[in-house]
């Protein structure tokens, strides 16, 4: 682990500079400061999760639950937080496992009228996990919580952004300050309008019925192993991490930065 120029550990970490700042930015800037923060994905700790956690503390309250799938790198990343910011650590509760199965048993161990005021979701490729993610808690969003997604512009986000940007109790916003992109939705209101929770639907049913979507499916995962391995580089990027993302017009209202 590489030290800065005050000797502090410098933990590795993706999100690019600007991405770091919107993401602690709408943490230090809600007008209730969230008392309980959920993220998918980790990796190392050094991106998200440090800059998460580092808002948390600034604002003097709230807690940070961060899952991680993969067991050498949920290692790491405890180690690495260990070392890199101990300070932040009692805000912190580090939740091993696949999202889907994690936040089922974790929402169940929560007290009677328990509220997810931020969430980031940042896990694996399969564009279905973030659109079930944020399903799992959105009921448990109050009005005023937020929700950010990295990888906006690529096969991760690509069912959820126009899921949730024809949601009209959700305002989104797709931020243009990387090449994978960041969603920010806040929530507006409790519940969507019957007409825009069916556009959300078939939106969500078109997504699903894209012929890659369905070959991912449907065929063996060593069978799309090896056509990957068989075409271009830049085919197999395209067809992995996805054409970038637009944003659709829904009942959401988006914007560039």
């Amino acid at each position: 682990m590489a030290t800065d120029s005050n000797q502090s550990p410098v933990i590795e970490g993706q999100l690019n500079a600007r991405e770091r700042e919107l993401l602690s930015s709408a943490i230090l800037n809600a007008p209730n400061p969230p008392k309980v923060a959920l993220e998918v994905g980790t990796w190392l700790g050094g991106g998200s999760t440090l800059h998460i956690l580092r808002a948390l503390e600034k604002n003097g309250c709230g807690h940070l639950w961060g899952i991680e799938a993969d067991r050498s790198t949920y290692d790491r990343m405890i180690a690495n937080l260990k070392a890199g910011a101990p300070e932040s650590l009692h805000r912190f509760t580090p939740l091993f496992g696949f999202s889907e199965k994690v936040i089922p048993q974790w929402l169940a161990e929560q007290p009677p009228g328990f509220a997810v005021d931020f969430a980031f979701l940042d896990g694996g490729n399969n564009p279905r996990e973030q659109v079930a993610e944020l399903r799992l808690i959105d009921n448990l969003v109050p009005v005023g919580g937020q929700v950010m997604a990295h990888d906006a512009k690529y096969r991760k986000a690509k069912w959820l952004v126009p899921y949730i940007s024809r949601l009209d109790n959700w305002q989104t916003r797709l931020y243009d300050v990387s090449n994978e992109g960041l969603l920010y939705a806040k929530k507006i209101a409790s519940q969507p309008s019957p007409a825009s929770l069916r556009a959300a639907r078939r939106s969500l049913l078109k997504s699903r019925l894209q012929p890659v979507e369905l070959a991912a499916a449907i065929l063996p995962s060593s069978f799309c192993g090896l056509v990957c391995r068989m075409v271009p580089s830049k085919l197999f990027f395209w067809l992995y991490a996805g054409a970038k993302t637009d944003v659709e017009a829904g009942g959401g209202s988006q914007s560039n930065a």
